[in-house]
């Protein structure tokens, strides 16, 4: 069950995460300014045994009261390190963190990518490269991220025939996973309803290529037992649970795995095992992620179950929930402190224009756990050219931040540098 990932530089990213003044992610050029810097925490002071007054023991009997005092608990220039546990009114503090073992990781998100032989996407990737699809500061975000993820809504493969009766079927060559190399994608998820456009055989082809290329991939798999796996990504002295499962299948033709074929993690009738693997998940992990495919294409209205469901993970145990499948943003709600994105809509998956965006996840911690998260959007644009841009002008992020608040189901608040807080 427990898989692990091997990370881009664990060690090093570490180190100079612990260096004052880096940011999360390497931008650079005449967008770097309007990027919010990573903050970093120094080493703690170190303690004296005694200040500028000196011990009472180096007075002379002569300078002392002739008639001893009732001992105090601490006089003004006494120390504390005298008292007895009896004597003291206050707990000692905490230690400070270790310095060895304080880190500061980012997780980065997308929602759905298509890469699909004859669709915008690949006309535009063919003309322009990657580089002239996916512009310089989201690229910065994702292959600076510590872990980079995003939902790769086709197949991999030159098998297989379109599944008969289905409208839309996606299958790209593999040679095009090195766009997924090329934008520091660490996690495919899998579970989604174009994941088996052309049957088993195409499934098998894609979780290939995937492994081939060093990709984790989640969320479907040669039986239930490896799409319903967890995936734990180990960085240093932090662990990342991550698990993806689908719902959504509006023709019954994408195969839900079992225990004898391939297919996805399909949790439609059934969300017994998926609450199992993220409790399970909350066991062995810092931080838990769950990626749902859920809801209904085109509309930023939710489904009563997604809400359901979205509240039921979080008892569960998970840390954050990302959801896709509508194709366009839909709110974000904070339940029990973690927020859950209902869906992050597509980030480079047609020629539509609509907003997109990044979730950029800072988890700050040590040897002990996580103890601060901080979630930053980073607003995008999706343009009838079938490329995604940065949203750079300041009025464009704020009008996208706007909307995102505005959305069904939201109660957060983004303030200009992107932050995200409940509201």
């Amino acid at each position: 069950m427990k898989k692990r990932i091997p990370l881009k530089g664990a060690a090093l990213l570490l180190a100079l995460a612990l260096l004052p003044g880096l940011t999360a992610c390497g931008q650079s050029g005449a967008e770097e300014s309007s990027l919010p810097a990573a903050s970093s925490s120094g080493a703690p002071a170190e303690q004296t045994d005694s200040d500028a007054d000196g011990e009472a023991s180096l007075l002379s009997p002569e300078e002392s009261d002739p008639e001893p005092e009732e001992a105090s608990d601490m006089d003004e220039e006494g120390d504390a390190s005298l008292l007895t546990p009896e004597e003291s009114e206050t707990e000692p503090e905490d230690p400070d963190p270790d310095p060895d073992t304080a880190y500061e990781y980012t997780l980065c998100f997308a929602g759905d990518v298509n890469l699909a032989e004859g669709q915008y996407t690949t006309a535009a990737l063919d003309a322009y490269g990657v580089s002239g699809c996916v512009s310089e500061t989201l690229r910065s975000y994702m292959t600076g991220a510590d872990i980079m993820c995003l939902n790769n809504e086709f197949t991999f493969s030159t098998r297989g025939s379109p599944l008969s009766g289905k409208t839309y079927t996606y299958r790209a060559n593999p040679s095009r996973v090195s766009v997924l190399e090329a934008l520091g994608v660490d996690i495919a998820v899998l579970a989604n309803n174009h994941i088996y456009d052309y049957g088993a055989d195409a499934l098998l082809d894609t979780l290939d290529t995937l492994d081939n290329a060093g990709i984790a991939r989640i969320g479907a798999g040669q039986n239930l037992e490896e799409a319903s796996a967890i995936y734990y990504a180990e960085l240093e002295n932090c662990t990342v649970a991550y698990i993806a499962a689908s719902r959504v299948e509006w023709s019954g033709q994408t195969q839900p795995a079992t225990s004898e074929r391939p297919g996805t993690f399909y949790t439609a009738y059934d969300t017994d095992l998926l609450y199992q693997r993220v409790e399970e998940a909350k066991e062995q992990a810092d931080f838990v992620v769950v990626y749902m495919h859920w809801g209904i294409e085109g509309t930023s209205n939710l489904e009563e179950y997604q809400t359901e469901v979205g509240a039921a993970l979080v008892d569960a145990g998970a840390d954050l929930v990302i959801g896709d499948h509508p194709h366009q943003l839909q709110g974000v709600h904070y339940y029990n402190d973690v927020p859950i994105f209902y869906s992050l809509g597509n980030y480079w998956f047609s020629r539509k224009e609509e907003y997109t965006m990044l979730v950029n996840v800072t988890l700050k911690g040590d040897k002990n756990g996580v103890d601060e998260v901080a979630y930053q959007i980073v607003p995008a644009y999706q343009k009838a050219s079938a490329t995604v841009t940065w949203l750079e002008d300041p009025d464009s992020q704020r009008a996208m931040y706007d909307y995102l608040e505005g959305l069904p189901g939201s109660n957060i608040t983004v303030d200009d540098d992107g932050m995200m807080t409940e509201s």
